[in-house]
């Protein structure tokens, strides 16, 4: 990684590896590279911008992506048919000859991201804990958690905001132990396997059933039971007016990683937000074929 400066502000730049050069001798895609940078767009979109077949549009996309110097970001309905929007995987990209590069700095977070993560991010640092269930059979209903790899995925999105020292991540089980519910928690995965999750169900904008096997989301506006359904969310801690609580939780494993797919996009999902509580509902696709979540759908 390099550092950039743009009006006095630090970028971090991705390397340039001899492929993703290759990938920009195309005057076509540098084009598009431009208007990505703007914003976010989908493939139909950019070929009436530039004037090109959609055919065209579609394989230049294809080698960006391939080259990673773009990444799908999220789909909505459009026409009748769903639009794959795209964006740059990095603010900037570099050629790094020495090879030494490493990452030095945070990027600049944008206000309703300051906005969402308050007071879990103080400046950079992390003031508060992820909560994952416990892979042991335990609680009321004596499940075992399968998702806590998903941690990970959490654990490198806060990492680019702040500076993840310590144990951060800990089991809902040791938050019992300790009553430390009192404090900024960022609850992974349903009320069935995470008793912390069941312990502040109805402190969300949303709610889990409250009957066993839990297999329902209500929303202020609808019911949701597919597997698939998944949300984020955000409110004040009940038991420490002055902290929050965030979920990312499906109605069954396959809506956790949906969630999760979400929370990777925060910027985009939250782009509205400015204050109080906060929720997003979202369907998880399967975009490969592979079985796999791996991309979302915002409902609600």
């Amino acid at each position: 990684m390099a550092d950039l400066l743009k009006s006095g502000k630090r970028l971090e730049a991705k390397d340039l590896s001899p492929e993703k050069l290759d990938a920009l001798k195309d005057p076509t895609r540098r084009k598009i590279l431009n208007l990505l940078s703007e914003e976010p767009s989908y493939p139909a979109e950019i070929a009436k911008e530039l004037d090109i077949g959609k055919q065209k549009t579609y394989y230049h996309f294809k080698k960006l992506k391939n080259s990673g110097i773009i990444k799908q970001e999220r789909q909505e309905k459009r026409s009748g048919g769903i639009a794959t929007f795209y964006k740059l995987s990095s603010d900037a990209f570099s050629i790094d000859f020495s090879k030494e590069g490493e990452k030095r700095f945070f990027p600049e977070k944008p206000e309703h991201i300051k906005e969402f993560f308050d007071p879990l991010l103080n400046g950079s640092n992390l003031e508060g804990k992820v909560v994952v269930g416990s892979p042991e059979e335990h609680g009321p209903d004596q499940v075992k958690a399968a998702d806590g790899h998903l941690a990970f995925e959490i654990g490198r999105k806060l990492g680019a905001y702040t500076d993840w020292k310590g144990r951060k991540v800990k089991l809902d089980t040791e938050i019992k132990r300790e009553s430390s519910f009192d404090q900024n928690l960022l609850i992974l995965g349903g009320i069935l396997t995470n008793t912390v999750a069941k312990r502040f169900n109805g402190d969300f904008p949303v709610e889990f059933s409250e009957e066993f096997p839990y297999r329902g989301l209500e929303t202020p506006e609808n019911t949701y039971t597919s597997g698939s359904i998944g949300v984020v969310a955000k409110a004040d801690n009940p038991a420490e007016l002055e902290n929050s609580i965030f979920l990312v939780a499906g109605v069954r494993a396959e809506g956790t990683e949906a969630a999760v797919e979400a929370f990777k996009n925060l910027e985009t999902i939250t782009e509205d937000y400015r204050s109080g509580e906060f929720y997003r509902v979202v369907e998880g696709k399967d975009m490969d074929g592979d079985g796999k979540i791996d991309s979302y759908e915002v409902i609600e």
